[in-house]
C-alpha cells in the first residue's frame, strides 16, 4: 500500500499545477498549494479543480519561504513565469520569478527541510535549436531566450544543491504539454490550447510560416503520472530526464486534427513576427529512452489527448 505523503505544490494554480493537484488528491495525498495572491484566480476554472488548501505568499520573500517549506515530504517547484517571448520583453521580471525565486526555495529547503524531495519541471527550450532529433539529455544546450537561459541556470542550482547539500532534486525537461486547465489568454502559454480556444470561439487560427515545424506534444495526464511515479523512485534524485512522447507532429497537422472535432475551425497562415522568428527553435522531438528504461512511457495518443482537451474546453465555453 502506498504511503500517503504531505506535498507542497509551489505555483499550483498554473496549468501543470492544477492537473497535478487533482492527481495527487485522487491518490489521497495531503496537498497544499503555494501561490502568489495576485494569481489566485487567473482563469475561470479554479473551482473545477476543487482546490481548497492554498497558501498565499511570495516566493521572492526569503523569510516567508523558510516558513512555508517546512514539514513537507515532497515539494514540486512549479512557480514562475511562462513564455520565451515574454521573457525577452520583461527580462528583469523573468529574472526575479524564474531565477531568484528558485534560489529562495533551495535555500529554504537547505535550512528547514533538507530531507524533502524537490521536483523541478524545466523545459525543452534549454536545448534551443537542436543539433539533431530526437534530442537526448546529453545534447548541448543552446538557449535562445531569457526564459530558457534561466531554466538552464535553475537546473544548475538544483544539481549544485544536490551535490553540496545532498538535497534530493529531480529535473524534468518537459517538451510541449497540453490538456485541461491551460491558460487561454495567450499563445505563449501553450499553442495547442490557444488553437482550440480560437476554434471554439469561431476565430481564425493563425499559423506562423507554413506550419511545417514539428513539436513533441505530450498530454498532461502522462506528465502527472510521471511526476507521481518520481515521488516513489529514490534512484531519480540528482538526474535530468527528457519528458515527451518521443514523436513529432507538425503545427499544420495539429490544426487538421482540431478540424475533425471542430469542423468550422478556420486557418490563416501569416509571416513570422520578427521576435518569434528569432527565437524559433525548429523541429523538436524528445528522446525518452532514459525514462523508458525506468519503466515509464506515455499512454495517451496525441489524438486521444486532443479529443479530451477539446471536450473539456467545449464544456467550459457553453
Amino acid at each position: 500500500m502506498e504511503v500517503k505523503k504531505k506535498i507542497l505544490v509551489l505555483g499550483g494554480l498554473g496549468f501543470i499545477g492544477k492537473n497535478l493537484y487533482n492527481g495527487l488528491v485522487q491518490d489521497q495525498h495531503q496537498v497544499t498549494i503555494l501561490t502568489d495572491a495576485m494569481h489566485q484566480a487567473d482563469d475561470g476554472f479554479l473551482t473545477a479543480a476543487s482546490i481548497k488548501d492554498i497558501i498565499l505568499g511570495n516566493i521572492l520573500d526569503k523569510d516567508f519561504m523558510e516558513q512555508a517549506v517546512a514539514g513537507y515530504d515532497v515539494i514540486f517547484s512549479l512557480a514562475g513565469s511562462s513564455g520565451a517571448a515574454d521573457s525577452i520583453q520583461n527580462p528583469y521580471h523573468d529574472l526575479d520569478t524564474n531565477l531568484k525565486g528558485h534560489l529562495n526555495i533551495l535555500e529554504a529547503c537547505r535550512k528547514h527541510n533538507p530531507h524533502a524531495l524537490l521536483i523541478f519541471p524545466s523545459s525543452r527550450l534549454v536545448y534551443g535549436r537542436p543539433e539533431k532529433n530526437p534530442v537526448d539529455e546529453t545534447q548541448a544546450l543552446h538557449p535562445e531566450s531569457i526564459y530558457a537561459i534561466h531554466k538552464v541556470t535553475t537546473e544548475h542550482y538544483y544539481l549544485l544543491y544536490n551535490k553540496l547539500y545532498n538535497l534530493n532534486c529531480v529535473i524534468f525537461r518537459v517538451a510541449n504539454p497540453f490538456g485541461p486547465y491551460q491558460r487561454f489568454g495567450s499563445n505563449h502559454y501553450g499553442i495547442l490550447n490557444w488553437f482550440i480556444h480560437k476554434a471554439l470561439a469561431k476565430e481564425e487560427i493563425e499559423i506562423y510560416g507554413d506550419g511545417s515545424q514539428k513539436r513533441d506534444f505530450i498530454y498532461i495526464d502522462d506528465v502527472v503520472n510521471l511526476f507521481k511515479r518520481s515521488m516513489r523512485d529514490t534512484t531519480m534524485a540528482g538526474k535530468i530526464y527528457n519528458v515527451g512522447c518521443g514523436q513529432g507532429i507538425s503545427i499544420r497537422q495539429t490544426v487538421e486534427i482540431i478540424q475533425r472535432y471542430v469542423p468550422a475551425a478556420r486557418v490563416k497562415f501569416k509571416p513570422w513576427p520578427e521576435l518569434d522568428q528569432k527565437i524559433e527553435t525548429g523541429d523538436y522531438i524528445s528522446d525518452i529512452t532514459l525514462l523508458k528504461t525506468m519503466g515509464w512511457h506515455p499512454t495517451t495518443t496525441f489524438e486521444e489527448g486532443m479529443k479530451k482537451t477539446i471536450e473539456f474546453y467545449g464544456r467550459q465555453i457553453r
